[in-house]
């Protein structure tokens, strides 16, 4: 496991994140309100080049496009990177859904390294302009390998957080159960079963609790009893939420939701 670092630095984050009608933190807690919760522009300009399709706003987070690379694995992502005047505090390594590709992540990353977190984002096999010559194409593990070594690079010794929504939430916990040294996991949606496994068939090889995230009213009773089965058995924090699926449960109207603070708030604990 990774060493947890920048405590203090995390902490002050925690007492940054906002919403209009209050918050709460990783363990529920009350998070104080505050008027400098940022603000994603509606209308541009946005970020041209390589990502203009990806229609991100231009802000003094750091977006740039890469690669990440690993055998038989050329895989475009998107770095996110905090403000120069803001000291990185922990790392997001994002996994897309179904419907989406590494620009789906951009308006939740850009808030995110607001908050002094830095973020990668990437195509998955068989999405976006991902290259995969890999033998199974639904396996995470070698994919996130991958990203985790282009984190390293970037940002030797700070802590990692995978997140994946809806079908990158199962794939996160798959990734975690396969072992690979992360400091912590966010399921948001997740399937209970993907790429032909069970979620629940692993869940005895988790080794570090993470946060499980589901609407019930979105997902169903069934996907949300399996949600919380699995929270259960790794010792993880689980989160009701109220509507939504995937990413749409961590940005709401331009802004980092109840959620998607509890999700910071957890990557800097």
């Amino acid at each position: 496991m990774r060493s947890v670092k920048g405590v203090a630095a995390g902490a002050a984050v925690v007492g940054m994140l906002v919403t209009g009608c209050g918050a709460e933190g990783r363990a529920g807690d009350p998070v104080e309100a505050s008027a400098s919760v940022p603000v994603l522009p509606s209308d541009g300009p946005y970020i041209e080049g390589e990502l203009g399709g990806c229609f991100l706003p231009e802000t003094d987070v750091g977006v740039e496009p890469m690669r990440v690379s690993g055998a038989a694995l050329e895989l475009p992502a998107i770095r996110f990177s905090p403000p120069a005047d803001q000291e990185t505090s922990a790392v997001l390594v994002m996994l897309h859904q179904t419907d989406g590709d590494r620009c789906g992540w951009g308006d939740f990353a850009i808030l995110a390294a607001h908050q002094g977190v830095a973020g990668l984002s990437f195509d998955l096999c068989g999405y976006g302009a991902a290259e995969c010559g890999i033998k199974d194409v639904d396996d995470p593990v070698p994919q996130v390998r991958a990203a985790l070594s282009e984190v390293e690079k970037e940002w030797p010794g700070k802590p990692v957080v995978l997140v994946g929504a809806s079908m990158g939430g199962s794939q996160t916990v798959r990734a975690v159960a396969a072992g690979l040294d992360v400091d912590g996991w966010v399921d948001l949606s997740g399937p209970s079963r993907w790429g032909g496994v069970d979620l629940a068939a692993v869940a005895d090889r988790v080794r570090t609790p993470g946060l499980i995230v589901i609407s019930e009213d979105t997902d169903g009773p069934e996907e949300a009893a399996a949600a919380r089965a699995l929270a259960e058995a790794t010792s993880s924090k689980f989160v009701p939420a109220e509507a939504g699926h995937g990413w749409d449960l961590v940005v709401e109207e331009g802004r980092l939701s109840t959620i998607g603070q509890q999700v910071v708030a957890y990557a800097v604990r």
